[in-house]
C-alpha cells in the first residue's frame, strides 16, 4: 500500500513562508503609508507655521505704519499752535529720544522751516498713502498749497518706536 501524502504536509512548509511574505508586504505598505502621512503632517505644519509668521509680520508692519501716521498727525495736525505742545508729548512716546529731538517744536531749525509757514492757522493732515517705510501726505492749511505732497520716511526699532526719520516734499514730474 502506498502512503498517501497530503498537500498539507508538503505545503505546510510553504504556508508559513507565504504568510511571512504577506506580513512583510503588509508591513511594507504600512511603512509607506506611515511615511506618506508623516510627510503630509510635516507639510501641513510648515504651511501653518508660515501662515502664522506672515500674519505676525503683517500685524507688526500695520502697527508700525499706524505709529508713523500718528507721528505725522501729531506733527502737523492742530487747531491752535498751543496744541503742538500736547502733540509733542505724544510724539515723545512714539519715537526714540534722538528722533524726538529732531522733530520737536523746540528745535529752532524745524520751527523756522516748518511751523512759521503755517502762520498759526489750523492745519490738518491728509494721508495719501501709508506703507511700512513711508507716509505720503498733504496738508490742509490756508497758507500752504493743498496740492503739495510730502513724504515722511521712517525706520522702527525692535520696540516699535520710530528710530530714524526723514522728510521731504515730493515733486511730480508727470501728472
Amino acid at each position: 500500500m502506498e502512503k498517501k501524502t497530503t498537500k498539507y504536509s508538503v505545503n505546510s512548509r510553504e504556508k508559513p513562508k507565504i504568510k511571512e511574505n504577506r506580513k512583510d508586504e503588509s508591513r511594507g505598505r504600512l511603512t509607506k503609508f506611515s511615511i506618506v502621512i508623516a510627510i503630509i503632517i510635516i507639510v501641513m505644519v510648515s504651511m501653518v507655521s508660515c501662515f502664522a509668521v506672515t500674519l505676525n509680520i503683517k500685524r507688526i508692519e500695520a502697527k508700525r505704519t499706524q505709529t508713523a501716521i500718528e507721528v505725522v498727525q501729531d506733527l502737523y495736525q492742530f487747531s491752535k499752535v498751543e496744541d503742538l505742545d500736547k502733540n509733542m508729548l505724544k510724539i515723545r512716546n512714539l519715537t526714540t529720544q534722538s528722533v524726538y529731538n529732531q522733530l520737536t517744536v523746540d528745535n529752532e531749525e524745524r520751527t523756522l522751516n516748518t511751523y512759521l509757514k503755517f502762520k498759526g492757522d489750523a492745519t490738518s493732515v491728509n494721508v495719501v498713502k501709508a506703507t511700512s517705510s513711508y507716509i505720503l501726505y498733504t496738508l490742509t492749511n490756508k497758507n500752504i498749497d493743498k496740492d503739495r505732497v510730502f513724504i515722511f520716511m521712517y525706520d522702527c526699532n525692535s520696540k516699535g518706536k520710530l528710530s530714524n526719520v526723514r522728510e521731504s516734499e515730493c515733486l511730480d514730474f508727470l501728472k
